[in-house]
């Protein structure tokens, strides 16, 4: 069902055994705007996605592909990296200030925090590949 899937158009930049690697641009909401040119906000970035697919000998390098991923995912890749984080800064900053009373100190354990955060995320990264299947047409 293509309404419950994310999608991106991409090129293939390189293939290897089981592994597609495709180059894809991500627009900003701003794509549509009328005053974009005059507005310079508009925000679009590369990125490399890896795509593990059993028959990667079929594509090439150049082809342009779409890349799929289930939105469920995405909600979830949303809530990783940026909702959970969030929270961790907001329990961490209250906790520490209702319990000693010290707002610098709240705010150093929110800052501390986070950067922990991420490097659990970037250790746990095998299996955050396993969950985060893209796939390709």
């Amino acid at each position: 069902n293509k309404v419950s899937q994310i999608q991106h158009p991409g090129v293939i930049e390189s293939v290897s055994e089981n592994r597609v690697q495709v180059r894809i641009r991500s627009h900003s909401a701003c794509g549509t705007c009328r005053a974009k040119s005059q507005c310079g906000m508009t925000e679009s970035a590369d990125k490399v996605v890896d795509v593990e697919d059993e028959s990667a000998s079929r594509y090439t390098p150049g082809q342009e592909v779409t890349v799929f991923l289930d939105t469920a995912l995405g909600f979830k890749a949303l809530f990783l990296g940026y909702i959970m984080p969030f929270l961790i800064m907001l329990v961490a900053l209250f906790s520490v200030i209702l319990s000693t009373g010290n707002e610098a100190l709240g705010a150093l354990a929110s800052i501390v925090l986070l950067p922990l955060y991420y490097f659990l995320l970037y250790r746990r990264r095998r299996v955050l590949r396993r969950t985060f299947r893209f796939r390709l047409q």
